[in-house]
């Protein structure tokens, strides 16, 4: 009987070993699993991201939001009729709440977009200032976005000209925009 409790007990540390082998290589292959599946889940966002951004691309620089950008820099320019610019605001308003959301990395959004936010939002700033007035949240998904990328460039460059942009360079801009309708 002795025996019998021995080779019982024996075998039970056997088949506990083997159970806790069999789990840790479970584990293991969760875990790589896991992995895996977080590597194809970020190459899919990513992918995503670039499509938005690319459509975003798209329309911005569409013959008709050419012209709307056009209007837009003669209103902030002159001072005058600056609610021309307010179609620009909201394109850019979205641009924002995408990065928000995390369909659109900032990465992505400064790459392609950082030039015309930094100025939009330079020169706009007083329009958007009173409007915010009437409407706290208006505009406030372009607010972050227009900070997000300014440190973007400030961490690429701290002494881009883009970030002090002084009056005359921001008058050339705004030309540049200007000039999209001739």
């Amino acid at each position: 009987m002795l025996y019998a409790t021995w080779i019982v007990a024996a075998a039970s540390i056997a088949a506990a070993l083997a159970a806790c082998l069999s789990a840790r290589t479970v584990s293991k292959e969760m875990k790589r699993q896991n992995e895996s599946l977080e590597k194809q889940s970020n190459a899919y966002r990513l992918a995503l991201s670039v499509d938005i951004v690319h459509k975003f691309d798209v329309s911005f620089n569409e013959p008709n939001f050419r012209a709307t950008r056009s209007k837009a820099a003669k209103a902030l320019l002159s001072k005058m009729n600056e609610g021309e610019a307010e179609d620009v605001f909201d394109f850019f308003d979205t641009v924002g709440l995408f990065v928000k959301l995390g369909a659109l990395t900032d990465e992505l959004a400064y790459s392609v977009f950082f030039h015309w936010i930094n100025l939009y939002w330079i020169a706009g700033k007083h329009h958007i200032g009173s409007k915010q007035t009437e409407t706290s949240t208006v505009w406030n998904n372009f607010r972050k976005l227009s900070e997000t990328v300014r440190e973007i460039e400030r961490q690429k460059d701290p002494e881009s000209e883009d970030l002090k942009m002084p009056e005359n360079r921001l008058h050339e801009q705004l030309q540049e925009e200007i000039d999209l309708s001739d």
